[in-house]
């Protein structure tokens, strides 16, 4: 096996990668589509402490090897990767609460990514990928899994109004399963690419630069403000904008895959008696993700994505880092590795 691994910051290298088959345990899968999103150009240029892993935030495949018996999980068959798992060594994971997880692990930056030709992995971690299901719309499972956490979280009902401070393609997901949910999303954004891009999906109420957004957002919920806000990290807009759209005693989530250094003030959360949530994994929620997708309860049509081959790997992530140095702001990336 081989892949795109970092070595040290602005240096990936093409390794051979040495993961142990263990019969009865472990299936391969040959790696076809990979996704570069924002953690891995912040990993690639030094931001978060990883070094020697393969990079690749998400991937999908067709089973190689796997043991026998394994009811659905034939070689062949079209596959999902969990691109997340538990540690097994917290307090938590000791006393068998694998779910709430103190120190869960990262594909890309604690274990080996998907920018390689093929992988190893626990049957557990993979999911059958149903004829309906998209490739490309495939990568975003754990994007959907993620949203999915925040609205369980937030405890969202039919009607709720919810700022989301951002409209990446998280926040665009994010508040298209909040109207499949029949609650009222309102996207704010900086960027007239993504506010474009958030109109064409479908979102009714989309707030750009030129909106005044506390008081359109007082005028849209008759000055109560909304009692949920979403916040996405990987965004470059102050998170104080996000306490200015919160009610009273309201819930702030404070989500993304970046997990991007910023500076926060408090001082408006604790005017206004604010619960901060933090809320990074969408564990447990990989299944009801490819139901939603196979379901077309979310569009992801128009979503912005650029695409490459594996070859071009290392030209790509220069190429996203300068952009991201000059512009603070990337486009994720799939790569084609058939």
């Amino acid at each position: 096996m081989k892949g795109w691994k970092l070595v040290k910051p602005n240096e990936i290298v093409e390794q051979e990668i040495s993961e142990t088959i263990n019969d009865g345990s472990i299936s391969k899968v040959k790696i076809t589509k990979a996704l570069i999103t924002l953690a891995d150009v912040l990993r690639y240029n030094g931001e978060s402490e990883c070094n020697d892993v393969v990079l690749g935030s998400s991937g999908i495949g067709v089973v190689s090897e796997t043991e026998a018996n394994l009811f659905g999980l034939e070689k062949g068959k079209h596959v999902y990767i969990e691109p997340k798992r538990a540690c097994l060594e917290c307090y938590n994971c000791k006393n068998g609460s694998t779910s709430k997880c103190s120190n869960i692990q990262v594909a890309g930056e604690d274990f080996h990514g998907f920018l390689s030709d093929f992988t190893a992995v626990d049957p557990g971690k993979l999911f059958l990928l149903p004829d309906s299901v998209p490739d490309l719309e495939a990568l975003f499972i754990n994007h959907i899994a993620l949203a999915i956490s925040v609205v369980d979280k937030l405890e969202i009902q039919k009607g709720d109004y919810v700022a989301i401070v951002g409209a990446n393609n998280f926040g665009n997901i994010l508040a298209q399963l909040l109207i499949y949910y029949q609650a009222v999303p309102i996207v704010l954004t900086n960027d007239e690419e993504d506010f474009k891009i958030a109109k064409d999906s479908g979102i009714y109420y989309v707030l750009g630069p030129n909106d005044n957004w506390q008081k359109e957002v007082s005028l849209m919920t008759s000055g109560r403000m909304t009692k949920s806000v979403v916040y996405i990290s990987d965004c470059d807009i102050p998170a104080a904008k996000a306490f200015a759209l919160a009610a009273f005693n309201a819930c702030v989530a404070y989500t993304g895959f970046s997990n991007k250094n910023s500076s926060v003030s408090f001082a408006q959360a604790v005017k206004k008696q604010l619960e901060i949530l933090c809320i990074n994994s969408g564990i447990g929620n990989t299944a009801a993700s490819i139901n939603l997708i196979a379901n077309k309860a979310i569009n992801l049509s128009h979503l912005k994505l650029d695409t490459a081959s594996y070859d071009s790997v290392p030209e790509v992530m220069k190429k996203m880092s300068e952009t991201l140095e000059k512009e603070n702001k990337i486009y994720e990336t799939v790569v084609d590795l058939v």
